[in-house]
């Protein structure tokens, strides 16, 4: 890539370059001898921006009304103090006093105005108001939303060091994020949750599970994130545990631009180390999933070559000539995936370094506000450890008492790229009017090494034998996600101020894994064995899946203009489709031997002398036919199966109507929700593609159903800055595509097969909340808060075959949740006293702690097997995947130009693996260190050091301690390995023409919870 000079300059002499320069800039330089007065005017009885408000600036006669979203800009200011009078027809006014405006400079007030019978004027300084910008809107409008919400700014993002949504999300009272891309809000996670990105629902990228991947958001396109836990009809249905509403940046006040630069390293793999590499195919930023597709033999409607390990017949026959060809055909496939290796390889560790740029800016065309930001990340990583542990046991043992079948040493390493972009842009029809499109792509790609060795005496030998098993693994996966929103806000006065929102929206998300490639050996000190009756054979494993949606929504919203409630009445029409396809395929290695147990010894087993006919022998003097026999080295199977391919489609169809009555402190929020659910799912053909036309209810599912969702929050005012909140609602979850396909895979997770059901229902569940909320000052907040949840009829993997670990998805009876939140966050200055000296008062505290308790009914057949190793085992068990308890803290310091945070995050001992026994995933403490300096006024440098304990993953079998002398005493371990701690130091540069502060953030619609 090169920069060049735009053609329109080139083509000019130099001082008529010069001339054009100084044209383009002089906006800028005029704009600099004057100030700005912007801001939002926020409707305090109801939240949300107020539109048509009036703003004065007393000295100039000058001023503005608020657009749709009620914000306001009043340009052209000379410098000076001024005073600024707020007024809306039926509301109390106020009067700011002594605002200071500097030239080139923006200075931001927002302000609260109420509807009352005194409608008096209330006249305040400057400063207390300056002192409280940044949270005016934000508190206010939280304290004044119909629902229980919490949110995460992105100011708060970034002083974290968040690298993504999932990063931020784990600082979310109540929410917990597993494997780094899965949120759990209050316990519940995957169908139990809905995720939307600017008020549009996402898809996801992963066939097993209905759960988007939070670390496709880079954190850099984040306005803010809000996660609602309590329902009201004007939201979708299907969730319990929180909506999680991704929030991108739109709309800049002024013109804004940034580019950043960071690398850093990790304890556990230091640039220059060696790590596991895939030596066929590295990871770009673009990705490798094509380099590893499928060969064009084994594409299409086209027959598989199939061979056996010993063939017999005449060549010189037309029949010999036919096997002859299929034997070459075979061959060739064997070596083309030989050729892309089975043993990883090793390499030199990259730095990992991360790119960002986004630029934005408000300009007028047509005589309307445009807006538009555009941003990029390019990221790449590397991450690894070499003394993990991987461990399998099984209750074989005398009266169930644990039996070691493997403890192997586990050496991983991934390789990661990260390309994101992201283009809004948004158009202000006059003050009433604004239509906007909002993009966004996300990749991500990862490679993966793996090798996997150690004793493993079950099953290839006997308890006691000295078999050491070597595993190796190769992987690629690619995921990616696109999506696109065109949305539209319109005021209309003449319909007692009746405001219209709508939105179009499409979104896809693919998943592609290409290749993996699985191959293991057995040492038995005499001799390496390679498949057979106990091993595995070599691998090749290819697995793909799409998913699109579609939606259009309307909302209709009449404000307390004429009436004295709020009435808002909308509906949604939304359609998905899924395509799952997988290919499986396996080398046979019949007869051959493995020399060493390095990558050369496994390239020379899969060499091309080793695959098509590897040996002749002549035919028999006495047979007829003459027929020889000719043995096949190394030959590819396809062990596809016929009805693992499948494709669904989910569509739903949802009405709403709803009120907000005020009755003095108090406030009424109720309604109901219809949703029509129309879910289906089908086999299809692997070869055309089309539905498997059948009778069989195995290979067909679906949901067609009416549900009636009400909804009660009710908000009372203890006082200006307390609420206490209840709410009472009715939710749904439906099964995801995986849980109600007719299909059979192999799980991981359970070391046994796991099998769809495709007569699952939906599970209906019952919320109840209670909220106190104390907003004791600007920036603090108290909040304790219970909750109460039943489920009927909820989805759960279940046990139906004991002795082959076969887990199927089923409707159990019920389960229960129940648990409370503690939030607290305080500004020190905010106290006074002591707290307000210069060196304490920019200093925040702040934590939340969740406690959860959950019980789901387990089903008789499992209940047995538990109480055969447990006979004191519990008829009921937690959810999986809910943490006890979650505990967040973090200290903060905010001052001019120097930002520090320590942050800490645990959570408690969760189930993380449903089997007999269960698996737990253990506490692991991380504390982040985030430290950002402003230096040479528009760039800032920034230092993290994350998870200063160096705490590691570690996944346990829950044997009772009494039985596990049988293995020598000590913890049965799943799955251990270190995490290292890991640094990173960056740079960013933000241009600031004419020296403009940045945008103050807008508050959201009525339709939004909070603002951020």
């Amino acid at each position: 890539m090169s920069f060049k000079t735009p053609r329109v300059l080139r083509d000019l002499g130099p001082a008529r370059r010069l001339a054009a320069l100084v044209v383009l800039l002089l906006p800028g330089l005029v704009a600099a001898q004057t100030g700005t007065l912007s801001g939002t005017v926020v409707d305090g009885d109801f939240g949300g921006g107020l539109p048509g408000a009036s703003v004065l600036v007393v000295e100039t006669g000058t001023g503005d009304a608020t657009d749709i979203d009620g914000n306001y800009e009043v340009a052209g200011l000379e410098p000076g103090s001024y005073t600024v009078r707020y007024s809306f027809i039926g509301y109390g006014s106020q009067t700011v006093e002594d605002v200071t405006v500097a030239a080139g400079q923006t200075q931001t007030i927002n302000i609260t105005l109420t509807a009352g019978e005194q409608l008096e004027e209330v006249v305040v300084t400057a400063e207390e108001i300056i002192a409280t910008n940044s949270e005016v809107g934000l508190l206010r409008v939280r304290a004044k939303a119909a629902q229980v919400s919490d949110a995460i700014s992105a100011e708060t993002i970034s002083q974290s060091g968040a690298s993504d949504a999932g990063d931020a999300m784990e600082r979310v009272t109540g929410a917990s994020v597993q494997g780094g891309r899965y949120v759990y809000v209050r316990g519940l996670g995957d169908r139990y949750a809905n995720t939307q990105l600017n008020g549009s629902t996402l898809p996801t990228a992963d066939p097993d599970r209905r759960a988007v991947q939070f670390d496709l958001f880079p954190s850099d396109f984040l306005e803010n994130i809000v996660t609602l836990k309590t329902f009201t009809p004007d939201k979708p249905g299907s969730f319990s545990g929180g909506l999680v509403d991704i929030n991108t940046r739109s709309f800049p006040l002024e013109f804004t631009a940034s580019l950043s630069a960071s690398t850093g390293l990790s304890t556990q793999v230091v640039p220059g180390d060696d790590i596991l590499v895939d030596r066929a195919a590295g990871i770009s930023y673009v990705g490798t999933a094509d380099a590893l597709d499928l060969p064009a033999a084994l594409q299409g409607d086209v027959p598989f070559p199939t061979v056996s390990n010993s063939e017999v017949f005449n060549a010189d026959s037309p029949e010999g000539q036919a096997r002859l060809a299929t034997i070459a055909e075979n061959e060739a496939l064997v070596d083309f995936f030989s050729a892309r290796t089975a043993a990883p390889g090793t390499s030199s560790a990259d730095p990992n370094v991360s790119l960002a740029a986004s630029i934005g800016n408000r300009v007028s065309f047509l005589g309307n506000d445009l807006g538009f930001i555009l941003g990029g990340t390019l990221d790449r990583g590397v991450g690894s450890y070499d003394e993990g542990v991987v461990g399998r046991y099984d209750t074989a043992g005398p009266d169930g008492a644990p039996r070691l079948r493997q403890r192997r040493r586990d050496q991983r390493s991934t390789v990661s790229s990260n390309l994101g972009g992201i283009a809004n842009v948004a158009y202000r029809l006059g003050d009433r009017n604004e239509i906007g499109l909002n993009t966004l792509f996300s990749r991500s790609a990862e490679s993966e090494a793996r090798v996997i060795s150690g004793l493993a005496p079950i099953p290839i030998g006997g308890v006691g034998d000295e078999i050491t098993v070597t595993d190796r693994v190769i992987g690629h996966t690619e995921r990616e996600l696109a999506s696109a929103q065109l949305r539209g806000r319109h005021q209309v006065p003449a319909l007692a101020g009746l405001t219209a929102e709508w939105r179009a929206n499409a979104a896809t998300t693919r998943l592609d894994e290409p290749d993996l490639r699985f191959f293991a050996n057995a040492d038995l000190g005499d001799q390496l064995v390679v498949g057979g009756a106990s091993l595995s054979n070599t691998l090749h494993f290819f697995r793909e899946s799409t998913e699109d949606l579609g939606g259009l929504a309307l909302d209709l919203t009449v404000p307390p203009r004429t009436l004295p409630l709020q009435i808002k009445v909308g509906g949604l029409y939304e359609t998905t489709g899924r395509e799952f396809r997988e290919r499986r395929f396996e080398v046979f290695s019949e007869g051959l031997s493995l020399e060493s147990e390095d990558a050369a010894g496994v390239d020379a087993l899969f060499s091309p002398e080793n695959s098509g006919v590897v040996r002749v022998t002549p035919p028999n003097p006495r047979d007829p036919q003459r027929r020889s026999t000719y043995v096949i080295g190394n030959r590819l199977v396809d062990n596809t199966q016929p009805f693992n391919q499948y494709d669904g489609t989910l569509d739903v169809v949802a009405g709403y109507g709803m009120v907000e009555l005020p009755l003095g402190p108090l406030r009424v929020i109720a309604g109901a929700r219809v949703e029509q659910t129309d879910l289906s799912i089908g086999t299809v053909d692997l070869a055309t593609g089309e539905p498997v036309v059948t009778d069989d209810d195995a290979l067909t599912g679906g949901i067609d159903e009416v549900d009636v969702l009400p909804s009660l929050n009710v908000v009372y005012a203890l006082s200006e800055r307390m609420n206490l909140r209840a709410a009472a609602t009715r939710t749904l979850a439906r099964p995801t595509f995986r849980e109600i396909a007719p299909f059979q895979s192999f799980d991981f997770a359970t070391d046994g097969p796991l099998v769809g059901n495709p007569a699952l229902d939906r599970t209906l569940i019952t919320n109840l909340d209670l909220r106190y909320e104390w907003f004791n000052a600007p920036g603090s907040i108290v909040a304790v808060s219970g909750y109460y949840k039943y489920l009927d009829r909820p989805i759960e993997r279940v046990i139906v075959d004991i002795e082959n670990n076969v887990n199927r998805f089923e409707n159990v009876d019920e389960a229960t949740l129940f648990g409370a939140e503690v939030e607290v966050r305080q500004q020190l200055g905010a106290l006074g006293g002591a707290f307000a000296s210069r060196f304490v008062r920019d200093f925040s505290v702040g934590g939340n702690v969740t406690v959860t308790r959950s019980r789901i009914t387990i089903a008789d057949a499992e209940l047995a097997e538990r109480r055969f190793i447990n006979p004191d085992a519990d008829d009921t068990r937690a959810l999986q995947g809910q943490s006890p308890y979650l505990v967040n803290v973090d200290v903060s310091y905010d001052g001019a130009d120097t930002n520090a945070g320590l942050y800490l995050n645990v959570f408690g001992r969760r189930l993380s693996r449903v089997g007999v026994p269960d698996v737990f995933e253990d506490p692991s403490p991380q504390l982040d260190f985030i430290a950002s300096r402003r230096v040479f006024d528009q760039f800032k440098l920034k230092v993290s050091v994350k998870n200063l304990f160096g705490q590691g993953h570690r996944e346990v079998y829950d044997f009772p301690s009494s039985t596990l002398a049988a293995i020598g005493g000590g913890d049965a371990v799943y799955q251990s390995y270190a995490r290292g701690t890991s640094f990173s130091v960056g740079l960013s540069f933000s241009p600031r023409f004419g020296g403009g502060s940045p945008a103050a953030p807008a508050v959201p619609s009525p339709s939004s919870p909070t603002g951020l």
